[in-house]
């Protein structure tokens, strides 16, 4: 076994890098659900003052989220540099995480 993978192992059984497996896991549905939601209410694009994005999860759950398809990155309105919008498959994968209860 090479030293970083004895590394990795000793890392991965931490509480620390739980937590941090666990957010990388969720935060990417908290974000999809802030912006449908939004979306939802107002119809327009939602500009990236009103979302969570500080922080080295949440950049990755973003750029994860336009990466799959997920959610669309349009020209910032006022106020904002870009604004975000649900594509059809992250509506429809909204929809799902909100029945089976993941907004809760």
């Amino acid at each position: 076994m090479k030293a970083i993978d004895s590394l990795a192992a000793l890392l991965s059984a931490t509480d620390v890098m739980s937590q941090l497996l666990m957010a990388l896991r969720e935060e990417p549905a908290h974000m999809l659900g802030d912006i449908c939601r939004k979306h939802q209410a107002t119809g327009e694009p939602v500009p990236d003052h009103l979302l969570q994005l500080a922080g080295i999860v949440n950049d990755v759950a973003r750029r994860a989220l336009l990466s799959a398809g997920l959610i669309v990155q349009t020209r910032g309105q006022r106020l904002s540099l870009h604004s975000y919008e649900p594509s059809p498959k992250g509506m429809k994968l909204y929809k799902k995480l909100e029945a089976e209860g993941t907004y809760r």
